[in-house]
């Protein structure tokens, strides 16, 4: 088991016994944020007596980490669960609906699960419940529809998770010759209905490698023959629309394409790889991420489009640390940063109105420009700051504040529920300030888990091309923010696109990988992206979006 099964547990174990209104939910919550700051292996750090000296880690979450790694069911989480009814779990995944609300629901209107709370919203049983009332029951309706529209799903990264550790079992086998990632979750989409697994091998050594234990995420094996795993990789990675596509290609070209191969007059047409079917087809063979409806069929006569590689990023602008809500010093950030091989990186811990997080004072945050600027090191540090757009749209520092920075990120932390036009009017002011060079996760959207903000992201994207500011895509996937359909439009525009981890540790900066999965979705190439830049031409960059703008540096 991993650690984000140790963070599950242990988060059902605050929520369960919040609901139960008992005071080891607070002990279980504190353990929870406390292992989030362990970067060593869980258990490693178990086996050696280092886990046990972590504050906030006492010998019954000690327990409860030997029993999940191990793969048992702690007692503790057994009784939660016998206790607290299924359903509510589902219901405190609403946002807005912690263990106190819920408990009030379960106790007052004997609400067990979501069919029984979207039941009694439409009684309007919610109107003259204590903590509740009109808003909250229109929040809760929502936060049901989002609950039914994810699921069944999962997020790109917990498929990968899923994928990895499946495919990792299969390949150990003697018996499986090959096994590979196809499907959705291998064209990158944000969120998934699990995992499809091309498996060459007998079925018998696909069950015994995987074995009886239950996977977090669903799993659809498709087996086949050793010699037609190259075809197959290629068929289960299309989605219908892609595959009708290079069917009606093949049949244009006298050639017949179905579920069992590429045949032609003669009979089977040889695909030992999936470069052959496409080249069969006169074709380049396309990037996964692309292998959707006609997407992706580029004739073989003409240069395919050069889309984004992990390879072409060598900075990234928006990350965190210890100085607001991250976990590692700049130093640390710094290396992690040139491990990966980024020549750049910036720091923009959270801002003055952000106190939630620790945000830095002016003064703080003048001397922390101060120290980034003399780290030295193997990879050049640039100091920023992620600023808060205030509610009219301004930035929460005053002009020669910003302007003492080498960047600045405006985001949105704060909703206001001011209504569409507000909301529009304020996203368009921040990006025409003259010292936003960057709109941090535009639509402060999180996948399977919370709705975009509402305004006009064409008008952002309007403002932005007429100031010279970028938009970020914050590859954390939890936001992947903007999505793909915004970043075509920002490309169409001419908007430059910063990609961000966010990161808030240091491997947080492999996040970048899942930005530039869903830039090559969107069709972005290294000319579309701040991070292929170098450091020079960066700073070339910033100093000019700042002059378009009006603004000194």
């Amino acid at each position: 088991m991993s650690r984000r099964d140790v963070y599950d547990a242990l988060g059902a174990l605050a929520f369960g016994y919040g609901v139960l209104d008992d005071r080891r939910a607070r002990t279980y919550a504190s353990a929870q944020r406390a292992l989030r700051g362990v970067k060593d292996d869980l258990g490693e750090a178990l086996a050696s007596g280092r886990l046990a000296e972590v504050k906030g880690v006492g010998p019954k979450v000690l327990g409860i980490v030997r029993d999940v790694l191990a793969g048992d069911e702690p007692a503790a989480l057994a009784d939660v669960r016998a206790r607290v009814p299924a359903g509510l779990f589902a219901i405190g995944r609403i946002r807005g609906l912690g263990p106190a609300k819920v408990r009030a629901l379960w106790q007052a209107l004997d609400i067990t699960s979501p069919a029984e709370l979207e039941y009694a919203c439409k009684e309007n049983r919610l109107l003259d419940l204590e903590g509740f009332g009109a808003r909250s029951q229109a929040a809760i309706c929502e936060g049901l529809a989002l609950l039914r529209a994810r699921e069944g799903l999962c997020r790109l990264d917990e498929a990968w998770a899923e994928a990895n550790e499946a495919l990792a079992l299969l390949r150990a086998h003697p018996d499986v010759v090959d096994a590979a990632l196809v499907g959705a979750a291998r064209r990158g989409l944000e969120a998934v209905p699990g995992v499809d697994l091309l498996v060459a091998g007998p079925e018998a050594a696909v069950r015994a490698a995987l074995g009886d234990a239950a996977p977090r995420v669903e799993r659809r094996l498709h087996t086949c023959a050793a010699d037609a795993f190259g075809f197959a990789r290629a068929w289960h990675t299309a989605d219908a629309g892609h595959r009708e596509a290079l069917a009606a290609r093949a049949g244009a070209a006298g050639l017949t394409l179905d579920a069992d191969g590429l045949r032609g007059p003669q009979g089977a047409v040889p695909v030992p790889d999936e470069a052959a079917l496409y080249a069969a087809l006169g074709l380049h063979l396309p990037p996964a991420e692309v292998r959707e409806g006609e997407q992706g069929l580029w004739p073989i006569d003409a240069p395919a489009p050069r889309l984004l590689r992990r390879d072409d990023l060598v900075g990234a602008l928006h990350n965190h640390t210890v100085a607001s809500d991250g976990v590692d010093t700049a130093e640390g950030m710094r290396d992690a940063a040139a491990a990966r091989g980024l020549r750049w990186l910036g720091i923009s811990d959270h801002s003055v109105t952000a106190a939630y997080a620790h945000g830095l004072e002016p003064e703080r945050l003048e001397r922390q420009a101060e120290m980034l600027r003399g780290l030295g090191g193997p990879c050049a540090v640039l100091a920023g700051v992620e600023s808060d757009i205030l509610q009219d749209g301004a930035l929460d520092y005053a002009p020669e504040v910003l302007g003492g920075l080498d960047f600045v990120v405006a985001s949105v932390h704060t909703r206001y529920g001011h209504g569409r036009e507000a909301e529009t009017a304020r996203m368009v002011a921040a990006a025409s300030n003259p010292y936003t060079d960057v709109i941090g996760h535009p639509t402060g959207r999180l996948v399977l888990g919370r709705p975009p903000n509402d305004f006009d992201v064409d008008a952002l994207l309007d403002a932005c091309a007429a100031s010279g500011c970028a938009v970020e895509l914050n590859a954390s996937p939890q936001r992947l923010d903007l999505k793909e359909e915004h970043l075509r439009a920002a490309k169409a525009r001419g908007v430059t696109v910063s990609i961000a981890a966010d990161a808030h540790r240091a491997d947080g900066l492999d996040a970048l990988g899942f930005g530039v999965v869903q830039a090559r979705r969107a069709g972005l190439g290294p000319d579309d992206v701040l991070n292929t830049r170098s450091e020079d031409a960066l700073r070339d960059w910033l100093r000019a979006r700042r002059a378009r703008a009006g603004a000194a540096r």
